[in-house]
């Protein structure tokens, strides 16, 4: 419900046509110039078109779309600050982060009312043309959720996912006699060998591109915070190394970014990013670089962080899930990282 609720107004893209000169063709660039995360790129929204903005719409998926509106203000970071009606986006942002939020406080409820109304007058001042009924259902969100709990919850992208799936079995079968018949029956033969493949072939855990280790690997930091961890040991004897891991249902990638921890007043995360993974005898570990949390940009709506060469060995059970893996972006020299969800202790 959400997507199709609220990210209808990443439109709003369209007022650079207003705003600059020939700034279609920037988009399009740009966008094509773009590169995209590991995670993010699975998501990767197709580029912005001239003859979409012309129409008022934009050609994506709903998980496109989402990606798209998370990664705007690091994509177009040198224009976003000199649009009157960024402000639009913000307070969306803003609602968007409250309602992917799980847990959801109960003191957070009259923050998504009062946003959703500001997001309104917002929108009847920048974009009076595009205001649909959607914009007023966003104001119910408040009492969804104080009824049944956080939103997330209840969201529609995984029935989205496989409607999609099966309108694309339908067309490409060219079957049309018995078709709940048939797409019940296919849907049940790829779901029973999907759970033969995970209980037979990857049960328990499950590492990518198994490697042996090379000396020259490792600088002398971590090479003290290993021998600290494990002991005397042969690197390149007694260590392997795995490009991906996923451990109870979490994927751990290298060079991705993953939230540790939540600071105890501010709330704030505690950003660590994977160096390596290294097994030792029939374990394997998280070599990690703990980020230093510079500070929300509210611009980039993005957390910058920063790289102290503080090296830790992490056990991939002992971690606590806050948010799945992110993806770094340097903007301007400065690294960030960037999610749509509000995080909290309690």
């Amino acid at each position: 419900m959400l997507m199709h609720t609220l990210l209808f107004s990443v439109k709003f893209v369209k007022c650079f046509c207003f705003l600059f000169h020939c700034i279609e063709a920037r988009i399009q660039k740009r966008m094509e110039q773009f590169v995209y995360g590991h995670f993010d790129s699975r998501d990767k929204p197709p580029p912005i078109l001239i003859k979409h903005l012309q129409k008022d719409t934009i050609s994506a998926s709903a998980s496109q779309k989402l990606c798209l509106f998370k990664l705007f203000p690091v994509i177009f970071f040198d224009v976003v600050d000199k649009l009157p009606s960024f402000i639009v986006y913000k307070q969306l942002r803003e609602i968007i982060d409250l309602v992917l939020s799980d847990p959801f406080r109960k003191n957070w409820l009259p923050t998504p009312r009062d946003l959703a109304h500001t997001f309104q007058h917002s929108m009847i001042k920048h974009f009076p043309r595009q205001v649909v009924p959607k914009v007023h259902f966003c104001t119910e969100y408040d009492q969804v959720i104080g009824d049944y709990g956080p939103a997330i919850k209840q969201w529609s992208m995984r029935y989205e996912s496989y409607h999609f799936y099966f309108k694309k079995i339908a067309l490409r079968s060219n079957n049309y006699k018995n078709m709940p018949k048939m797409l019940a029956t296919r849907y049940r033969l790829k779901q029973a060998f999907s759970s033969f493949r995970m209980t037979q072939l990857f049960h328990g855990d499950q590492a990518i591109k198994i490697q042996k280790i090379k000396n020259n690997m490792f600088n002398n930091e971590m090479k003290y915070v290993i021998i600290n961890h494990f002991g005397n040991i042969d690197m390149s004897k007694d260590l392997l190394q795995c490009y991906k891991f996923r451990h109870e249902n979490i994927e751990y990638c290298r060079s991705s970014v993953y939230i540790v921890s939540l600071m105890n007043v501010t709330e704030a995360p505690q950003f660590a990013q994977v160096i390596n993974i290294i097994k030792l005898t029939h374990k394997w570990w998280l070599l990690v670089d703990i980020l230093t949390t510079v500070g929300y940009d509210d611009k980039l709506c993005a957390w910058e962080i920063k790289s102290m060469d503080k090296f830790v060995i992490l056990d991939p059970s002992s971690m606590k899930y806050y948010h799945k893996a992110l993806d770094i972006y340097e903007v301007d020299n400065s690294t960030f990282v960037t999610f749509t969800a509000r995080l909290t202790l309690h």
